[in-house]
């Protein structure tokens, strides 16, 4: 499968650092996870939901990255959860599999994939493409009748 990945030049990588430094909705600080998902769209409205700065200040080196998962590494999808990050921690600890297919909260029936940098099977996964990505100004407009 093609998965998508947004972020900054520098984190243009498979490694989940970021994951490992902060934790995320799926993992708890220490664990690496590279959040992907199944269409850029999502991609960028996942990033777009941690994004508080006003449009001026936000960098201009974020990348689109394309990346191939073998669908044989990826387990089938996890049910949305209160317990994310329990789930996401209790699969990396049984290492079933490089990667896991979780529902988004943000748009339903759309799925992100969590890939596993540590599980045998996530060298498999690699890297077609990245291009530079730029938001649209219209996302970071105010909501009708505010300010």
């Amino acid at each position: 499968m093609i998965a998508w990945r947004l972020c900054r030049r520098p984190h243009a990588d498979l490694s989940g650092e970021g994951a490992r430094q902060f934790g995320g909705r799926w993992n708890s600080p220490g664990r690496p996870v590279v959040y992907l998902a199944e269409h850029p769209a999502l991609a960028a409205l996942e990033l777009r939901v941690h994004l508080d700065l006003p449009f001026e200040l936000i960098p201009a080196d974020f990348v689109l990255m394309r990346v191939a998962v073998a669908d044989g590494t990826i387990s089938p999808e996890t049910p949305a959860s209160t317990a994310t990050v329990e789930a996401g921690n209790a699969w990396l600890t049984g290492s079933q599999s490089a990667a896991l297919r979780v529902p988004s909260v943000l748009a339903p029936h759309s799925w992100n994939v969590l890939l596993n940098p540590r599980h045998p099977d996530a060298g498999q996964a690699e890297i077609l493409n990245i291009e530079p990505f730029g938001f649209d100004p219209r996302l970071w407009r105010p909501l009708a009748g505010e300010g």
